[in-house]
């Protein structure tokens, strides 16, 4: 049997531990130093089949705005971010189903209806992050026109996810806000984006 834990009644004044502020850097300091990497720190992901809520829901539970997605053979297959789930993707995948408000609902959204598949994504080697300073990850961040910038690296002959850089976090560090407008990078991204402002 467990020995009880001592709890004891407050004698006095208490304060507040202060809450631990990320440290002040420079666009200059190196890239590793905003990288989460996943060999140090934990990494999450959500079922292809889960629906969008059900992922929005895990992401506030552990405090991520993205999710790594896998199938049900265990395999990963895309990526989902707080932005996919929040924007204008859950209604254009339902309005592609000409679906109505009474015959759809977001319920039926599930991740792998709006989830970055894996052949589209854009990388960055871990090799080129260990000499990179971190405004160019700010110019990734801006080029790119994305909040979350997937990392690799060649394990013994199989590329794997090695990290991600945050815009959040790398916002915090340097205090600036980081303007992620992604502009169509091929003629079938400005043709959608050309139907969907139409």
């Amino acid at each position: 049997m467990n020995q009880e834990l001592p709890i004891k009644h407050v004698s006095g004044k208490l304060q507040l531990a202060g809450i631990p502020e990320f440290p002040r850097l420079t666009p200059e300091n190196p890239a590793v130093s905003v990288f989460t990497d996943f060999t140090r720190n934990a990494v999450y992901s959500t079922e292809s089949e889960a629906t969008i809520d059900q992922a929005l829901e895990f992401m506030k539970a552990v405090g991520v705005r993205f999710l790594f997605v896998k199938d049900m053979q265990d395999i990963l297959v895309g990526l989902v971010t707080s932005n996919d789930i929040l924007g204008e993707k859950p209604m254009r995948y339902l309005q592609s189903l000409d679906c109505t408000l009474s015959s759809c609902s977001r319920e039926d959204v599930l991740v792998r209806h709006i989830m970055v598949p894996l052949d589209e994504w854009e990388v960055i080697d871990y090799a080129d992050v260990l000499k990179a300073k971190i405004s160019q990850v700010v110019d990734a961040f801006k080029s790119r026109g994305r909040r979350h910038l997937v990392v690799t690296e060649d394990c013994e002959g199989e590329a794997v996810v090695r990290g991600i850089f945050s815009a959040t976090r790398v916002e915090q560090v340097l205090g600036i806000r980081i303007e992620t407008v992604r502009t169509p990078q091929s003629f079938a991204e400005i043709e959608s984006a050309v139907i969907h402002a139409g």
